[in-house]
């Protein structure tokens, strides 16, 4: 590494606070030999080291070679100097300048005596001026101004002075009487300006006055006792004169508080940023080219609206969604409606930003180009302030397409002045052409009501929309858009679409993403699982032939998965599928079809009716249970008692177990009997009544009937003769 006279070199391996640093002076390559001297010792003189060593040690990382010099400060231009500072500065130089000319001799020690001593001779001056100002002229890279006096470091500065007597301007008062000079400010009392300082005018959304802050101090630390004044203590303060002015207080605040510290404690640090802190930088220098970076943002329009069926009905004020390419400025996205601001609204915004601005237009009876609004990509990030964007929706939507959400700091509105600023603008804009909008400064009293005068329809106003951006996305001039040396040097004009083609042409980060997977995964999800009876989502079930081929519904198989739904309609869920790049979809199953066509929203409310109704229904289906039981018990207890009653404890338990077959055929041919029908004779009441004829055989004379006899019983009955 090559070294030059007034480089600066620095210990690196050093711990200290203050560095070692050292300047060349002078060079002998021949000899191997360097000058420098020290910059951080007071009573520094030049030294001889060697040249090849010191080449070394930069090499090795142990010296450093410094790219600033500290002693710049110094180049002032003569119109800035004052008369005191430029006779110091000549004076020195005057006694000077003939000895450090001589060089390599000035920096051998025996020969710079002689040289000083010479000096002292002939100037009149002690050796320390001397040698301070050689010092001087040395350290400050061996120029005329580093001569100048060292006015800037008198009076300690950043140090608290405890003077012995009061300071400032003298009171007037002095002139009457010197004890009204007033009293001195030591340690003591700036702690208690600080003590109050923090405490009631920093405090936080007050903005108490110094006024203000100065009297509470006065009656808690300054008061010599109280009196009543009627119901009232009041604090007794000494006079003025004994007590520290609000003009010391105020110069206590001006000389140890910023500006920057003040409005940040009373502000507070969000304010603070949004509304004080420097406008240096530029919004648009956040991206580098089309789809880096998105904003999105919702603002309800400042018009009511009337019904599309009937204009009689006010349906108050729509909601504005916009989605602002932050490098080209370009409106890439819309939706106008009723939603939100919600995440409804923030995922109609996001797929508009995908879909095809001519298709698009057409719907709204506009008729446009490809070239007028060239826009139907997804970014590479989405800026929003919080609110929807900061949802597991838009969790889903960056982790399945790969975009960034990024969300402002609260209270950050700042942080988004581009999508801001065209809020405004439309607001301006399209005011003057829109019955019923707002206008608050001019309400009076008894003046007309501006939502009376609602005219526009949805439709309408959202014509009105696309018109005005089709104005500022293709002519409106940008007189404050930072152009590069890139865009100037082709000439590109400050207009959105002028800065979208060039960019797409150089270097853009848009991507083109099929617009149902778009839909898809701008759709809110939720984990559901798959039984035999289907996929089961908010009590409904979904079914699709292709999961049911792929043996989804089998019994003792449950499947969990992912799905992605439409809260509008729940006709379909959508399985989504290669995480989120494909998907299935599904049908509302016919168990579930009383659901058909209808929202979310409304599913609920009839599945809460339902239930509304079940709840109802338990207390007369509890009772019809009790009635129930106590029936049956009734027919069982008669049943018991009958049978005990005819039983014959005597057969035993075989006997009754025989023939069970026989004794069924014979029950069997009896009900036929009594079954059977008799068509033409329903008026006669003798066949309706044929059973309970049978079972009063007291009043009615028996019936005979035919019984069917065993053969194996005939048998035994010819064997035996009978």
């Amino acid at each position: 590494m090559n070294i030059f006279i007034n480089n600066i070199v620095q210990h690196a391996s050093g711990n200290e606070v203050l560095p070692e640093c050292e300047r060349i002076l002078w060079i002998n390559a021949e000899k191997d030999s360097v000058i420098t001297i020290s910059m951080t010792e007071v009573s520094a003189l030049p030294q001889v080291k060697v040249l090849s060593e010191l080449i070394e040690q930069l090499n090795s990382g142990k010296l450093v070679k410094l790219t600033y010099d500290p002693y710049s400060k110094f180049m002032i231009p003569e119109e800035k100097l004052n008369d005191k500072e430029i006779t110091i500065r000549d004076h020195a130089w005057e006694c000077i300048k003939e000895i450090v000319e001589l060089e390599p001799n000035i920096y051998n020690p025996k020969e710079r005596y002689q040289m000083i001593k010479d000096v002292c001779i002939r100037t009149n001056k002690g050796k320390k001026f001397i040698y301070k100002y050689l010092r001087y002229f040395w350290v400050g890279g061996k120029k005329v101004n580093a001569l100048l006096p060292r006015f800037r470091n008198c009076g300690g500065p950043n140090k608290r002075k405890n003077p012995l007597k009061k300071m400032g301007r003298p009171r007037m008062t002095t002139l009457v009487d010197p004890q009204f000079t007033g009293v001195l400010v030591d340690e003591d009392t700036r702690k208690i300006f600080d003590e109050f300082i923090a405490k009631v005018y920093l405090r936080i959304n007050r903005r108490d006055s110094v006024k203000y802050t100065y009297i509470q101090m006065l009656k808690e630390r300054f008061s010599i006792g109280t009196k009543m004044m009627g119901k009232v203590e009041i604090p007794i303060i000494p006079p003025d004169y004994k007590i520290p002015s609000i003009s010391q207080f105020r110069y206590h605040i001006r000389t140890h508080y910023t500006r920057r510290r003040i409005l940040t404690a009373r502000e507070g640090k969000s304010s603070f940023d949004r509304d004080f802190r420097p406008l240096l930088g530029s919004e648009t220098r956040r991206a580098t080219g089309p789809g880096q970076i998105f904003e999105i943002d919702a603002t309800v329009a400042d018009v009511y609206l009337v019904s599309s069926d009937d204009v009689n009905q006010i349906i108050g004020r729509p909601v504005v969604y916009i989605v602002v390419d932050v490098w080209s400025h370009m409106v890439v996205g819309i939706y106008i409606g009723l939603e939100g601001p919600s995440w409804q609204g923030a995922m109609m915004a996001i797929e508009n930003t995908a879909v095809n601005k001519v298709k698009f237009c057409e719907h709204y009876d506009i008729e446009i180009s490809e070239d007028d609004w060239p826009c139907h990509h997804m970014p590479q990030q989405f800026y929003a302030d919080r609110g929807e964007m900061e949802s597991k929706s838009a969790d889903s939507l960056g982790k399945a397409l790969g975009i960034k959400i990024k969300n402002t700091p609260p209270y950050r509105a700042d942080l988004k002045g581009i999508i801001e600023q065209q809020f405004h603008t439309l607001n301006m804009t399209l005011q003057p052409w829109m019955p019923g909008a707002v206008k608050k400064e001019y309400q009076k009293r008894g003046g007309p009501d501006y939502v009376l005068d609602a005219t526009l329809t949805l439709k309408d106003f959202t014509q009105m929309v696309i018109e005005t951006i089709l104005y500022r996305n293709n002519y409106h001039y940008m007189e404050h858009y930072p152009l590069d040396k890139a865009l100037s040097k082709d000439n590109v004009m400050p207009i959105a679409r002028e800065l979208w083609k060039w960019g797409i042409a150089h270097d853009h980060f848009l991507q083109e993403i099929d617009l149902e997977i778009v839909r898809l995964n701008v759709l809110p999800e939720a984990e559901v699982t798959a039984s035999r009876e289907g996929i089961y989502f908010e009590k409904m079930y979904y079914v699709c032939d292709e999961l049911a081929n792929q043996g989804w519904f089998v019994k003792g198989k449950s499947i969990k998965t992912v799905i992605a739904y439409d809260r509008r309609c729940m006709n379909h869920v959508y399985v989504k599928a290669k995480n989120g790049h494909e998907f299935i979809k599904c049908s509302l199953h016919e168990k579930s079809s009383r659901f058909y066509d209808l929202s979310l929203e409304e599913v609920k409310t009839k599945q809460l009716n339902e239930g509304i109704h079940k709840g109802l229904y338990k207390s007369p289906k509890l009772q019809e249970e009790v009635s129930l039981s106590a029936k049956l018990e009734f027919i069982r207890e008669r049943a018991i008692k009958h049978a005990e009653s005819q039983r014959d404890v005597s057969l035993p338990k075989t006997k009754r177990k025989a023939n069970i077959r026989l004794n069924r055929l014979e029950e069997r041919e009896k009900l036929r009997k009594i079954q059977s029908f008799i068509l033409g004779k329903l008026g006669d009441k003798k066949d309706v009544n044929l059973e309970k004829n049978l079972e009063t055989d007291e009043k009615s004379e028996p019936v005979v009937q035919y019984n069917p006899r065993s053969k194996l019983e005939m048998l035994s009955k010819i064997r035996k003769g009978t």
